[in-house]
């Protein structure tokens, strides 16, 4: 968000609503979905390879979103 459109937010929990704010709605999602995969499975050390699988191909397109 602030690599890409000069806002720096101190928390992740109001960034989807920002970004869609700002046009970015399917960047958004994806960081729904990480926030969703966060609590339950990835710090919850739950041995899921299919979502942790899906939550790194999510940071790779946000790395791929920020420079664009």
């Amino acid at each position: 968000m602030e690599t890409k459109h000069g806002r720096h937010l101190n928390t992740h929990v109001g960034l989807p609503r920002e970004l869609r704010r700002v046009g970015e709605a399917n960047i958004a999602e994806i960081f729904e979905m990480l926030d969703s995969f966060r609590a339950g499975r990835w710090y919850g050390s739950k041995g899921n390879g299919k979502v942790i699988r899906k939550c790194l191909a999510f940071i790779e397109e946000i790395k791929k979103w920020v420079v664009l």
